[in-house]
């Protein structure tokens, strides 16, 4: 599964895109899980303390926020999905 990574989490895995291997069905949960397998620098800016997605970071698939996935983490993932990991943006006019 093809990963991109923006802004600030770039330089936690040293390039644009990263190839994560997953098995025919798996999840996102498991797209979770092996990209902190293969860098564990990505841990503590992925998960919260409760173990579940940080708000900090926006993950999404083909462009629609995890968050808002009828399944969430437990979304089947195909090897045509596109994902993309964003560092929460803040901020505006004051």
């Amino acid at each position: 599964m093809k990963v991109s990574f923006y802004a600030t989490l770039r330089p936690l895995v040293g390039s644009k895109t990263v190839d994560i291997p997953l098995r025919q069905g798996a999840t996102l949960q498991a797209l979770v899980d092996a990209m902190i397998e293969k860098f564990p620098t990505l841990g503590p800016v992925l998960l919260n303390d409760a173990g579940e997605l940080s708000r900090q970071v926006q993950l999404c698939v083909n462009g629609r926020n995890a968050r808002f996935l009828d399944e969430g983490l437990d979304t089947p993932l195909t090897p045509t999905d596109k994902i993309d990991l964003f560092p929460a943006i803040a901020g505006g006019a004051r």
